[in-house]
């Protein structure tokens, strides 16, 4: 049975925690909304510019650029998935991993190789601990900057363009509201746009290879940056509720090992009484 000083301890240990996964839970809040105005204004650019593509390769062959149009033969695909640096965050980076694995093992077959190249540590780790070969890795994202983005579109594109993959697919966390996110599985490259009933016959100035060239990388840098966004967004939003959770979950401990603590102490008390008593009846016995 554990003493009243052991249950002390474990009282002051947990609200110890308790007042930690609070703070965290706070920081996180305050983290949410700045990631959620930035998402804000990432989203009404990223919006514009996906209906613009969609109007321009409404209008245009296959071979108007390299990044459209579908290869005849699809042998190398390549899993471009985005999750975090960071842990305590729920099944955040659990769900993209397992989003990652089930693709991979239903295709396992269909295709010549399947290529990773994962963005965050916790993502990272997770598919070398389970022995995956990694394409190329992304880690330490701290800020959402215009640095980071070049990279990772310029190597994605390379990786296509070159001929390594045939077939790039996006995976990440879909911000919907501070409780809720989704993942989605993407096929990011080629590039490929729903039809749209929105056609605009355009007058190319200056001429229509010259604007698509500086359209389609555009578009596929800006949807990585969104992307990340979303990711990082949702990311926050994760960690505060697991916070909220953990902080909640510590209370209801405290005010159990608080209950253990008194029927302990009460029955100690009791315990001396009842030791007083004997020992007085047995004084009087003599």
């Amino acid at each position: 049975m554990a003493t009243l000083r052991d249950v002390k301890r474990k009282i002051s240990s947990v609200t110890s925690t308790q007042t930690i996964t609070r703070t965290m839970s706070m920081v996180s809040a305050s983290k949410l909304r700045r990631a959620q105005e930035q998402l804000n204004r990432v989203k009404a650019y990223a919006l514009q510019m996906g209906l613009l593509l969609r109007r321009v390769a409404a209008t245009l062959p296959d071979e108007a650029h390299p990044l459209f149009g579908q290869r005849e033969e699809v042998k190398n695909v390549l899993l471009f998935p985005i999750a975090s640096d960071r842990g305590l965050c729920g099944a955040f980076n659990l769900n993209i991993a397992a989003t990652a694995e089930r693709f991979i093992q239903e295709n396992r077959d269909k295709y010549e190789n399947i290529g990773i190249y994962p963005v965050g540590r916790r993502i990272r780790d997770h598919f070398r601990r389970r022995k995956y070969e990694l394409v190329r890795e992304m880690v330490d994202v701290k800020a959402l900057d215009t640095a980071t983005v070049d990279r990772l579109a310029g190597e994605l594109m390379e990786l296509y363009l070159d001929g390594t993959f045939d077939k790039v697919y996006l995976i990440y966390n879909h911000f919907i509201s501070a409780a809720k996110q989704q993942v989605l599985f993407e096929e990011f490259l080629p590039i490929t746009v729903a039809a749209t009933d929105d056609t605009v016959d355009y007058l190319w100035e200056p001429s229509r290879d010259e604007i698509v060239d500086e359209l389609a990388p555009r578009y596929v840098w800006t949807k990585i940056y969104y992307a990340i966004a979303e990711s990082q967004t949702s990311e926050y939003a994760a960690r505060k509720i697991a916070m909220e959770n953990a902080t909640n979950n510590s209370g209801e401990m405290i005010d159990y090992l608080t209950l253990v603590y008194n029927k302990t102490r009460q029955q100690t008390i009791t315990n001396e009484m009842m030791d007083i008593v004997g020992g007085a009846e047995a004084l009087q016995g003599e």
